[in-house]
């Protein structure tokens, strides 16, 4: 039983090293740093479905192919035998799992497995493991159990996840049991665990007093000693280089910041104007894959789902994820007029020079023929993507809210509440959670207004048919805490081979010429007049001040935890006094793009490297979902009085 994870030569993005772990993994438990990119030995993969999301954003499946993966399967389904091939198990440490495991051993269904924990097994699941093995005669079919620590996905090079939905819900729910929320708490630290193991650092640990982020700091800090303190083994393995100093290049420690979601609900509820954002919030993303409707040809036929996903290796993603939506409905039509001129010069290749030139002419645009072919199908994916979130846009009139919210700050209380109410009005469009959306940022960014101004917004909303319960729950968070809207700096910013290539690429730019035009049309030129101010918005306010070790303000009393230092609590604490140069910022409860993409710009304005990760990435829908739960369920379970979250 080990840990097999080695020191990456360089630094590297917590998605390559994430992937670099799993196909570690897929070379049948050796931990060597062996050539990757081939594999030897065919194999069948069995994950669960946790895993299975883990794997399918670091490897497509002609990935897992090239790693001699010749079978992909759920655990839970019905599988036949594959008697002359070794599986690799890559699963969650439940009873569950190992009881699945313990059943495939005794219907001799591989010639070999090798056990893969995506986080470390605790040690009565092992020994059930083990026991049920024996019992079944199928322990000498097991070649080997590893914990992998890497219980997380990761969604881009700086963002990943925990996958855990509903965090916020269930970590302020008055109805659950201590010892669960105690299961839900080691849940989390096993995913911080994973991300620090699998990035090979030990970092300093800062989070605010209180709290489930205290909570959650001080059992990692306490699970990382534990591990120091091992000799050899998992220890060894996951902060070898930590411990001698020589954790990447560049040599400083990163810091840890661990944060509560309540710093800032605004951002998990305000209307998105930036394109990822807008993909996740109006398309429903969810790691990193969406379905989009499609128009079709025939005018009559309803627009069909076409299912996409968008990752780093896609240029046109990474170049204006962190876009304006306007500047993107710009780039979208400029893609296809390069696209076209490259196009244009390929099927022009050869000129007037004859058979001479012809040649190396076919030769040039056969071996670009699978690069144009990703970037038609690139093109021709935003293109749609684009005209979704126009008839979006359009449909619901989402300008006028995000216009709405983004002027909040800097408006009167009395101007504010009067243009809410105007968007109210059941003739207004705008989805029912629109509406409640705009009503809980006016809550949260004017918390001087009265509750009769409230009630008058509450029952115009409940009038067309809406819930508000999740109002009732921000103003009793507001009761108990400052949950004000942090301060945040605004400042207002403007916003042959020629025949094969055209029978490939040939009418992309024709439709889309014939319809782009529409999407800044049509009654939407409207949405480049919008003036967005630019918020530093609280996530990046704390970070900068602890990176930058600045005294005083809000960060003052945040907790100092070095699981490297001998243990200590308060001013005991010895402390590194430098600025940071790195640092991993997890929001216990919910992140989102917007935040994450802050925190990007942020980052390399400064000159620093900045992971942003989340227990989940949470749409402002979904977040909605889980206020109104938790406000329906407010006083329930209790004697007496409102339900103490602190």
């Amino acid at each position: 039983w080990n840990a097999s994870l080695r020191v990456p030569r360089m630094a590297q993005s917590i998605l390559e090293l994430q992937k670099n772990a799993v196909l570690r993994m897929l070379n049948l438990g050796d931990g060597g740093d062996q050539n990757l990119s081939t594999a030897s030995t065919w194999k069948v993969l069995v994950y669960d479905k946790f895993c299975q999301e883990v794997v399918s954003l670091l490897l497509k499946v002609g990935g897992l192919r090239n790693h001699g993966v010749t079978l992909h399967l759920n655990i839970n389904s019905e599988r036949l035998p594959v008697a002359d091939v070794p599986a690799v198990y890559f699963v969650e440490p439940t009873e569950q799992n190992i009881q699945k495991i313990a059943e495939d051993l005794s219907k001799n269904l591989y010639e070999s497995c090798y056990v893969n924990f995506a986080s470390a097994v605790p040690r009565p699941l092992l020994e059930d493991l083990a026991n049920n093995a024996f019992q079944t005669g199928g322990a000498q079919k097991v070649a080997g159990v590893f914990d992998r620590y890497i219980s997380f996905v990761s969604l881009s090079p700086a963002l990943f996840s925990l996958n855990l939905p509903a965090a916020y819900m269930t970590l302020h729910s008055t109805q659950l049991e201590e010892s669960v929320m105690r299961q839900y708490i080691e849940r989390i630290v096993d995913g911080l665990l994973s991300i620090v193991g699998t990035m090979r650092v030990l970092p300093v640990i800062r989070c605010p007093p209180g709290e489930a982020a205290q909570m959650i700091a001080e059992r990692l800090e306490e699970r990382i000693r534990e591990l120091l303190n091992r000799s050899g083994g998992v220890a060894a393995e996951l902060f070898a280089a930590a411990r001698t100093g020589a954790e990447v290049p560049g040599g400083s420690r990163p810091l840890l910041i661990i944060l509560d979601r309540d710093i800032d609900l605004v951002t998990m509820l305000s209307h998105t104007w930036t394109y990822q954002a807008m993909v996740h919030d109006v398309l429903g993303m969810r790691l990193n894959k969406m379905q989009v409707p499609v128009e079709s040809d025939d005018a009559s036929a309803p627009p069909k789902a076409r299912s996409y996903d968008v990752d780093d290796q896609d240029s046109f993603w990474t170049a204006h994820a962190g876009d304006q939506f306007p500047e993107v409905l710009n780039a979208v039509p400029k893609a296809i007029e390069e696209f076209e001129k490259k196009r244009a010069e390929m099927a022009s290749t050869g000129g007037e020079d004859g058979a001479q030139a012809l040649a190396p002419g076919l030769a040039a645009a056969i071996n670009a023929l699978p690069e144009m072919t990703e970037k038609k199908r690139s093109i021709d994916m935003h293109t749609n993507i684009a005209h979704a979130l126009v008839a979006e846009v359009k449909a619901r009139e989402l300008d006028r809210y995000y216009e709405l919210e983004d002027q909040l700050p800097s408006q009167s209380l009395g101007t504010s509440i009067s243009q809410l109410e105007q968007l109210l009005n059941a003739s207004q469009k705008g989805t029912l959670a629109d509406k409640l959306r705009a009503i809980m940022v006016l809550v949260l960014t004017k918390p001087s207004i009265s509750q009769q101004q409230l009630q008058g917004l509450v029952d115009a909303y409940e009038n067309t048919g809406g819930d508000a319960a999740g109002v009732r729950y921000l103003q009793y968070l507001q009761s108990i805490r400052n949950m004000a809207m942090p301060s945040t700096t605004s400042t207002v910013t403007t916003g042959g081979a020629t025949g094969t290539l055209a029978g490939a690429f040939g009418g992309l730019a024709d439709r889309f010429m014939a319809t782009g035009d529409a999407l800044l049309a049509a009654g939407m030129s409207g949405i480049k007049n919008i003036v967005a101010s630019k918020k530093e918005l609280a996530t990046c306010q704390i970070v900068e001040a602890l990176m930058e070790q600045k005294q005083g303000g809000v960060t003052e009393s945040y907790l100092y935890l070095d699981p490297k230092a001998p243990p200590a609590r308060g001013a005991d604490v010895p402390r590194i006094r430098a600025p940071f140069k790195r640092a991993m910022t997890f929001v216990v409860g919910g992140g989102n793009y917007v935040e994450h993409q802050s925190l990007q710009d942020w980052a390399q304005n400064s000159g620093r490297q900045v992971t942003y990760g989340s227990t989940d990435i949470v749409s402002p829908v979904q977040f909605v979902d889980e206020l109104s739960h938790l406000g329906q369920t407010l006083g329930q379970g209790q004697s007496g009085g409102m339900p103490d979250l602190s």
